[in-house]
């Protein structure tokens, strides 16, 4: 039911956005607006509440009502990434490691995560809900693992309120999923495997390319409209000219722009993918979140070929500790399903039901109805701040929903300096550098409006826009200096084992103007890299006898055989003849293990069977995990995974590893080389 004060709140909220009422402009008092409508003085007022809390209406004393800057009057929009659109792999897990633990630092001012305020959600309700469904613990109703797809009456109240599809969705068609994106990895692994392009929009999501990086596929990001999104003859182009095995799309409110693409154009999107048998893993989580008169239709509702895999949460809107969203898979549903129960068998029963009492008691509406018009105000408060506090030239993006503002700052200015200066100040961001692999965004950042507006937050903004100002100016100081400012170095296993951070902070303060990015692949991939000069240097696994480098020897480690549990009498037991016969886990050529596979076996005689070929860390301990074979692995990483139960070691021998450091010999003179190989030294 809409209430008349809702009635006369729209009417005037589309006059505002019409351009009738502009900002800063006074709006009819309360008994011009009592006459003009025929409702009451608290009618009339109760509107005016309304718009305030909508952030489109301020009031001052004894002055009356006056309309307030729209978010996308306040600065222009971002502009539209250019960058040519071609498949590629990701490496962007090793530069997030370190970002994570400061957007997740509850200390700092947080505009860095896209969270809601806990005073914004509704914790006593929940409290009082799980509370209740906890007593299915004393009955005996709520101790198992219940149905892997999830529990029954939590998927009947998603199927009345969520969706509405013109094939009506069932509750038996949802799968309970520990978060969204729990639901998107099980939907992306049953549509694609290692090695296919996944098509994005660009920007995306960070989480998004951690995933496919860590599935070993390949991203091709098409740049989005700030306003409108994919343009959808770019689109066809792109498909028509490259193998796309499935895209991961987020229409609605997406993160980071916050555009919402036009029905028509989500129809003709869903068509032109159904037509080539491409699959859609659609991203609903902010669907909840929207600003407008009503909840925007996602790619889901013009699916009739079953090609589209929306998966959504309660993560954004609820609790996110609650740890529960669902996923529609339509034709893959049955795979996905057997995924589910294979990755972890079943979600919580205890939050199932709490949830699905939240949900059919109607709180979660009553709920979504306040947060909705916090958000929108909130939005509106950080893009006036920005403009208050930011360069002149800088612009942000108009959400129609969600969570985060776009900020494009100065070409100039480094989203990843920013990052690190504004963290010593005690704030987090979101660096644009994160949300593609293509590095165009660079000079972008992400900002989360999640909190009610406050004096910390704009003391936060006051803080974070001098700091974009000065390192403008810096950047108009030195921009006629030559060479280079920005140091590339190559990874060839896990961050925290070659001492990133520590490179990172002595790097800064031997040269706070240097830029520094790194580059994850294998120890072969990386010799190729220097060698061609896209790399400045690069930590190596083995011996690098070329003459063309120079070689900082750092550490030797030592490597050890290992196996899976279901191996474990072979390999303990086991000789190197015995272990030649089992079956391993092969690894590209580009990789050091392989030449320790001849120094090992090739040289007694015997030559072990590869049974599949893995090309990274986190995809040999997933094959350990399903007892596909053996392989090589650092002996202190060996020792944990042995420890926790997930693999067995060969202990007759261990094998010398040498960690190096390699610089090309011609560039020794370079500024850059010089500079990083110093900071080796002194770490190690």
């Amino acid at each position: 039911m809409e209430y008349h004060y809702i009635k006369i709140a729209n009417q005037l909220e589309r006059q505002i956005t019409a351009g009738e009422y502009l900002a800063g402009e006074k709006l009819p008092s309360l008994r011009k607006l009592r006459a003009a409508t025929g409702r009451s003085i608290s009618t009339v007022y109760q509107a005016y509440e309304e718009l305030e809390n909508r952030g489109l209406v301020e009031v001052r004393e004894k002055s009356g009502f006056f309309a307030r800057p729209l978010l996308n009057d306040i600065l222009p929009l971002p502009n539209q990434g250019v960058s040519s659109v071609k498949a590629h792999k990701v490496a962007i897990n090793v530069l997030s490691s370190i970002i994570q633990r400061s957007l997740n630092n509850s200390d700092l001012i947080p505009f860095g995560e896209a969270t809601v305020a806990q005073t914004l959600l509704p914790g006593k309700q929940m409290a009082g809900a799980v509370r209740t469904a906890a007593a299915g613990y004393q009955d005996g109703s709520c101790g198992g693992y219940g149905a892997s797809a999830g529990y029954a009456e939590l998927q009947r109240e998603i199927a009345k309120r969520s969706l509405d599809t013109p094939q009506k969705a069932c509750g038996r068609e949802i799968i309970i999923t520990q978060g969204c994106m729990n639901g998107i990895e099980l939907c992306l692994r049953s549509v694609a495997r290692p090695g296919d392009t996944i098509l994005l929009e660009s920007p995306t999501f960070l989480c998004y390319l951690q995933l496919i990086e860590d599935l070993n596929m390949r991203a091709l990001e098409i740049p989005a409209d700030p306003s409108s999104g994919l343009n959808l003859e770019k689109v066809r182009k792109t498909l028509d000219e490259h193998d796309v095995r499935a895209a991961l799309f987020n229409s609605t409110f997406q993160n980071p722009l916050g555009f919402d693409m036009s029905a028509p154009a989500k129809e003709e999107l869903v068509t032109l993918f159904s037509e080539r048998g491409i699959p859609i893993v659609e991203d609903d989580i902010y669907g909840d979140l929207f600003f407008g008169a009503s909840r925007s239709l996602p790619l889901k509702y013009f699916d009739t070929q079953g090609m589209v895999l929306y998966c959504s949460s309660f993560s954004k809107a609820l609790l996110p500790d609650m740890r529960l969203g669902w996923t529609l898979a339509g034709k893959f549903r049955e795979k996905v399903k057997r995924l589910k129960f294979n990755n972890s068998l079943a979600c919580s029963q205890l939050m199932q039901r709490a949830l699905g009492q939240f949900l059919k008691s109607g709180g979660y509406e009553r709920h979504l109805r306040k947060l909705r018009n916090s958000l929108r105000r909130q939005a509106a408060d950080m893009g006036q701040a920005i403009a208050r506090h930011f360069p002149s030239n800088t612009r942000i993006s108009s959400p129609r929903g969600g969570l985060s503002l776009w900020v494009e700052l100065s070409d100039s200015v480094d989203s990843l300096e920013l990052f690190h200066l504004a963290e010593k100040e005690n704030i987090a961001i979101m660096p644009g550098t994160l949300c593609s692999s293509t590095g165009q965004y660079d000079h972008c950042i992400r900002l989360s409006y999640g909190h009610p507006w406050n004096e910390s937050l704009e003391g936060g903004m006051e803080t974070l826009g001098g700091l974009v100002h000065s390192l403008s100016k810096a950047a108009n100081t030195t921009r006629g200096r030559q060479g280079n400012k920005e140091i590339v170095i190559g990874l060839n296993t896990d961050p925290n084992f070659l001492k990133i951070e520590r490179i990172i902070g002595n790097f800064g303060l031997q040269d706070g103007d240097q830029g520094i990015r790194f580059h994850q692949s294998m120890s072969g991939n990386i010799v190729k890299l220097i060698a061609s000069g896209e790399l400045h240097g690069g930590f190596v696994f083995g011996e690098c006898d070329d003459d063309r480098f120079v070689v900082q020897h750092l550490a030797t480690h030592y490597l050890r055989i290992v196996g899976p549990v279901q191996m474990a009498e072979k390999i303990v037991n086991g000789e190197y003849q015995d272990l030649a016969e089992l079956p391993w886990i092969g690894n590209p050529v580009e990789c050091p293990y392989c030449q320790v596979m001849e120094d090992v076996f090739y040289e007694r005689g015997f030559r072990p069977r590869s049974v599949v070929t893995v090309s990274d860390e986190s995809g040999i301990v997933s094959m350990l995990k399903a007892g596909v074979g053996l392989n090589f692995m650092l002996e202190t990483e060996a020792r944990t995974l042995a420890e926790e139960g997930i693999l067995v070691i060969w202990e007759q021998e261990r094998f010398a590893q040498a960690l190096s450091f390699v610089t090309l010999k011609s560039e020794q003179e370079d500024v850059g080389v010089q500079l990083i190989k110093d900071v080796i030294d002194e770490i190690w």
